[in-house]
Formats: structure tokens, C-alpha cells, sequence
């Protein structure tokens, strides 16, 4: 369960930017709202809106990128530099970037905290809060701090229990938990099972959608391949059933894995009846909409499936608004997300507001200086339970609007 994320000096965001999930006793009592086990309270939705270019992009890198520093990051060659970027105009770019997450395991609340260059991480540490007969105890885990005199890493490790031969092991490029799971590390391998329930569009370059129609169709490949292995027949029978309710006359689709002297080829066919006839569509053949569906429901469905964390750009692109509320309510009502599953989106869709309470509103805009700024809805003075966040936010009572 993410508690809230921060990021300074990340793409276009220059200063200090917080995304929070924790809301108070003010907030309604609706499905839309949950209490962990910690006792506290946070929100199964926070929704992203704002102009183009305005860094909706950017502060949803935060989730995808910290899984990649936690779980991937071992897999990338030594010598490789990190994939991050400061921001470029003025001193910025000769300073770090600073990453932060607050999440929630079995009531424990640790913080993850990073300061890094393309380089190397500066300093990484991890935090925890617990709580013990009503009293609230903070400790640290770990840290590591590179020290440039010596150009050797200061580690604390005590309360951590890293094996002897770890050290030796130890990257400037990779985190301590990515490092220490390949030692089979207990206490690394529950930090690193969190961090892979993120499920994600967003890449270091941006949305997915964004990049070639090549790699594009390698995505749904990939997507396609995952639907079509057994162990994922479940999440599959979910996507058909949503499927047919969103593409008139799609019943089911069917994948054959054939393999080949290199790798494998998938055979798709898409079932779509009309007037008791069926017929055999080629994937190809399905619209935008449906490749979209087929694409955003597998990352939907295992978060759903596994109590994860969903972060999804462009969320509505190809989509009719309707679907987009259907998919949103999934994460919403109780008997789709019995484990309280949270999504993080943006969108411009922007109807949907009036489905949103103003400690689920995020509004993003940049300043004079080119950086972005985030602020939850409920931050701005004035904003009343009761207002019709869709019509105030479109007159531009909120900001985050295009200036044209």
C-alpha cells in the first residue's frame, strides 16, 4: 500500500513535490477510501490532471522508476549509468535527484529514501515505523552513504542483517535490495515482492504509446504472451468478460503459442458473434480501443488480483469515457478490489472529475521557470465537498489549464 511519494530536482520537477495517498477523518465514507492495517486511512485513487507538457508524465515515472532501482537495477551492467534525468535549466543539472516513497507492509510503514546522479546513488536509506501498544516507534533499517574522500561507501547495516560477503558486492549503480535478493536475503526478497506488485505503462522515456508502432506492437505481443500462459487463465477468463462488455459482439479470444528455431509466434484470434453466427478476427483487424483494452486490462487485473499498485498515462487514450469510469469503478467498489488494489492515473478525460473527491485530485502545471508543480485539490483554499470539480476546474477556478 503506497502512503504517499516525493521527488526534487526529477525531470521537469525543480523543487520538492509530494503525491499523497493519506487523507484524514474528513474525507468521505465511501468505497473510494480504505483503512490499512496501520490504522491509517488512504485513497484507492489518485487521479493526475493537467495541461500538456505540464509533467503528468513525469511525477508518474516516481512509482515505475523506484521499482526499477529496487528490483531491476542489479541486471544492468556495472559500468551502465542510471536512467534518470535532473532538471536541465539552470544549477539543477549539476545536482541530484531526490526520491521517496512511503508504503505499507503487514503495518509496518517504511520510508525508501534516495539521492542520486546518472552516475551513481549518493545515499540510500530505509526507514520503518511501527506500531506497539498504541506507541509509534521509528528505527532505521540500512543506509548507505558514499563518502568522496575515501570513494568507498559508508554502510549501516545492523538492524539489517546483510551477510558478510555483501560489501563486496555493493554498486554504485544498483540498491542495496536488488544486490542483496541475489544472496537470498529474507528481509531484501519482502521489500523486493512489494515493489513488483507496481504495475505500470510508464517508461524512463514516457508513455509506452508514445514510442514506435513497432515497439508498440511489441508491448501488446508481450501482453498477448502473458494471456497465454496457464498459470494466467484466470486473469484472462477477467479480460474476456470486461472485453465483451465494452466491443459489441467480442466473446473470447484465443491464443496459439507456436515455437519456433527463435523464440516463439502467438496466433490470435479475436471470437466476435452476431445473430448466432461466430466469426475468427485476426488481432490486426481490432480497433484502437480494443488493443488499448487488451493492453491496460492486464495490468489492471493483476494488480486487482494481487493487491498491487496500477500507474497508468494517458489513461483514456482510445477509450470512450464511459469505459474509463467502468475500469476506474473497478478499483472503487469492494467486490472487484477486496484487497484494495490503488491506481494512480492521469487523463483528460476530465468528466471523470465528478466521480472524484478532492483528496483524489492531483492538478499539475508548470511556472514561469519551465518547472512543474503538483497540488491535491483539497490543499487549495476554498474547495467545497459539495462543488462540481468538472465545471470549476474547465472555467479555470483551479488552474492547471491550458493557456492559450
Amino acid at each position: 500500500m503506497i502512503h504517499s511519494f516525493s521527488c526534487k530536482n526529477f525531470y521537469s520537477f525543480g523543487d520538492s513535490t509530494v503525491v499523497n495517498f493519506v487523507v484524514n477523518d474528513k474525507a468521505p465514507s465511501n468505497y473510494g477510501y480504505f483503512l490499512a492495517p496501520s490504522g491509517t486511512r488512504l485513497s484507492k485513487i489518485e487521479t493526475v490532471i493537467g495541461p500538456n507538457a505540464s509533467g503528468k508524465t513525469n511525477i508518474l515515472k516516481v512509482l515505475p522508476f523506484l521499482k526499477w532501482l529496487i528490483v531491476d537495477s542489479f541486471n544492468i551492467s556495472p559500468s551502465a549509468t542510471i536512467p534518470v534525468k535532473p532538471f536541465m535549466f539552470g544549477d539543477h543539472k549539476k545536482e541530484p535527484v531526490e526520491l521517496s516513497a512511503d508504503f505499507e507492509i503487514n503495518g509496518n510503514i517504511f520510508t525508501y529514501s534516495y539521492i542520486l546522479t546518472e552516475k551513481r546513488i549518493i545515499s540510500e536509506e530505509l526507514m520503518v515505523k511501527n506500531k506497539s501498544n498504541q506507541k509509534l516507534t521509528s528505527k532505521k533499517v540500512f543506509s548507505r552513504q558514499w563518502n568522496s574522500a575515501s570513494e568507498k561507501y559508508e554502510l549501516d547495516d545492523k538492524n539489517f542483517n546483510l551477510p558478510k560477503e555483501f560489501s563486496n558486492s555493493l554498486r554504485p549503480n544498483a540498491s542495496v535490495v536488488s544486490v542483496a535478493v541475489r544472496f537470498n536475503h529474507k528481509e531484501s526478497q519482502e521489500i523486493l515482492d512489494y515493489w513488483q506488485k507496481v504495475e505500470t505503462n510508464v517508461v524512463e522515456a514516457g508513455w509506452l504509446g508514445d514510442h514506435l508502432v513497432a515497439d508498440s506492437m511489441r508491448q501488446l505481443l508481450g501482453v498477448l504472451d502473458f494471456y497465454s500462459e496457464s498459470d494466467n487463465e484466470k486473469i484472462k477468463k477477467e479480460a474476456e468478460k470486461l472485453l465483451s462488455q465494452f466491443d459489441l459482439g467480442l466473446n473470447s479470444f484465443n491464443i496459439k503459442k507456436e515455437k519456433k528455431e527463435k523464440g516463439f509466434s502467438l496466433n490470435v484470434k479475436v471470437v466476435h458473434s452476431f445473430s448466432g453466427r461466430t466469426e475468427f478476427l485476426p488481432m490486426e483487424y481490432e480497433s484502437s480501443g480494443t488493443k488499448q483494452l487488451f493492453i491496460l486490462l492486464k495490468s489492471i487485473l493483476v494488480a486487482l488480483s494481487n493487491g498491487g499498485v496500477v500507474v497508468l498515462d494517458e489513461f483514456d487514450v482510445n477509450l470512450h469515457p464511459e469505459i474509463v469510469s467502468t475500469l476506474f469503478d473497478l478499483f472503487v467498489q469492494p467486490d472487484t478490489n477486496p484487497k484494495n488494489a490503488q491506481l494512480l492515473f492521469s487523463t483528460h478525460s476530465h468528466r471523470i472529475l465528478n466521480s472524484l473527491d478532492k483528496y483524489q485530485i492531483i492538478l499539475i502545471e508548470k511556472n514561469s521557470e519551465g518547472k512543474s508543480e503538483a497540488w491535491r485539490l483539497d490543499d487549495v483554499t476554498g474547495v467545497r465537498a459539495d462543488d462540481n470539480y468538472y465545471s470549476k476546474y474547465i472555467a479555470g477556478a483551479y488552474g492547471a489549464i491550458p493557456k492559450l
